[in-house]
């Protein structure tokens, strides 16, 4: 099932439905603000920051598009189901679905709990699976569908006390696989964006000690230089990409670290 099969897209993007997870905030937000530009309808999905997704939708709804607030807590499976039933009984569809939801809980391994370990794999990884699960019914039953999965760097260079992180980070680049192989021929496209380092609110202050903003490194992100290619990979364009973990970290992988020759 792991080929590539081109089938026939919705007839316009304002017909499409998408669904954002941890939509509030950061990348997320940027997220919602793009595909609602692009003329998708968007279901924002927030936890806790009631107040920073009721401002996304209202930017939203003010440049003329579309856009729902909902809240759900994406490691419950009995609200991730209900909040998948509202919108496809609201809509009729859902074309889109980006998992971005996500928490970070660092601490060295051995002073990791096992309780926080669980709680961070919960969130980062069974919040995905959760979601792609209640999506696919509707994706398969129109034959066309984009699961964009928001994973990260760390996988591949994880900082002290990122164990738990990165590891459930890696598991969403092994569902995303995973996934793709099921579903390839089906017309559902899966693939994954790693972002590097990304200046957000909930980053801001750990990014002004860090650096990296100078010439002999990588600049840190911005949520728009994240929200452009998972956009890209929404579209039609990226018809012929499946199973892919693409980065976007300013090049931070392939630079040689300070001082080696």
């Amino acid at each position: 099932m792991s080929g590539v099969s081109r089938v026939s897209a919705p007839d316009a993007t304002t017909d499409r439905v998408a669904i954002v997870t941890g939509g509030s905030r950061g990348i997320g937000a940027a997220v919602c603000r793009r595909l609602a530009a692009d003329g998708l309808r968007v279901h924002l999905v927030y936890r806790d920051a009631e107040g920073a997704a009721k401002q996304v939708v209202e930017e939203i709804l003010a440049d003329g598009g579309h856009a729902v607030a909902h809240r759900a807590d994406v490691a419950d499976e009995p609200a991730v189901e209900e909040l998948v039933r509202t919108v496809a009984d609201a809509e009729g569809a859902i074309h889109v679905l980006v998992n971005n939801a996500g928490v970070i809980d660092d601490h060295l391994l051995m002073l990791t709990s096992t309780e926080r370990w669980e709680q961070v794999l919960r969130v980062n990884l069974t919040g995905p699976f959760l979601l792609c699960r209640a999506v696919l019914p509707a994706m398969l039953d129109q034959g066309w569908g984009r699961i964009i999965n928001v994973s990260s760097n760390s996988v591949r260079i994880p900082g002290a006390g990122q164990t738990a992180y990165a590891a459930s980070k890696g598991g969403v680049e092994a569902l995303t696989r995973g996934l793709a192989m099921e579903v390839g021929r089906k017309g559902i496209r899966v693939n994954c964006v790693a972002p590097g380092r990304v200046r957000t609110d909930m980053t801001g202050p750990v990014a002004d000690k860090l650096g990296g903003d100078d010439a002999a490194g990588p600049r840190w992100g911005l949520p728009e230089d994240v929200s452009g290619l998972v956009a890209f990979l929404a579209s039609d364009e990226a018809d012929y990409i499946q199973g892919q973990t693409i980065t976007a970290d300013g090049g931070r992988l392939v630079m040689r670290p300070r001082g080696s020759k």
